[in-house]
């Protein structure tokens, strides 16, 4: 055997399974480092995370059971598609980041939408909700149904993906005042 070759050998194994890895499937790795490792059958926390944010955007990932199943697989894939993300099926670094950009913004908390922040960004965009109280009732419907349309948004008057996102726009804006 040449030395070049036992040099190649030597350096795959220095570099172990995990770099082999990463080179022939990149997003498979990044999903491991963000995910961790995975059992079939066992619940894994930062799936169940997934699992969640997809539903508050409008996918059906099926039961929030912490397992990537086909039903997560396929809705991360349309999530991917419908976001101009490469779908791979795989939560990959960027596809990480698009899911969790409505956490950062306060727009979701603990899984779930947060209509305070909801009502509040509804104001500031110059929509009457009546008073801030974090609760979804027919005046803040109306506002949101409104502020869809204003935004030429599907109006149906939920508030997924692309509503937070036009809402987010709203975060360092001054409040409106209603003419």
């Amino acid at each position: 055997m040449g030395v070049g070759v036992c040099l190649v050998l030597v350096s795959f194994s220095l570099v172990g399974c995990d770099y082999i890895y990463r080179l022939l499937d990149k997003e498979g790795a990044e999903e491991l480092e963000l995910v961790g490792e995975m059992s079939p059958f066992e619940k894994n926390p930062t799936v169940e995370e997934i699992q969640h944010l997809l539903k508050i955007y409008g996918y059906s990932p099926g039961a929030v059971d912490g397992v990537l199943g086909l039903r997560t697989r396929n809705s991360i894939e349309k999530f991917q598609n419908d976001h101009g993300l490469k779908p791979s099926r795989f939560v990959d670094d960027e596809t990480w980041a698009m899911l969790c950009v409505h956490k950062d913004n306060g727009l979701v908390v603990d899984g779930e939408v947060s209509i305070t922040r909801v009502q509040e960004l509804l104001t500031r965009a110059g929509h009457d909700i009546g008073a801030v109280d974090g609760k979804f009732g027919p005046k803040t419907q109306k506002a949101v149904e409104e502020f869809q349309k204003a935004h030429q948004l599907k109006v149906d008057g939920k508030i997924g993906y692309n509503t937070m996102k036009a809402m987010a726009l709203y975060i360092n804006q001054p409040i409106q005042t209603t003419p």
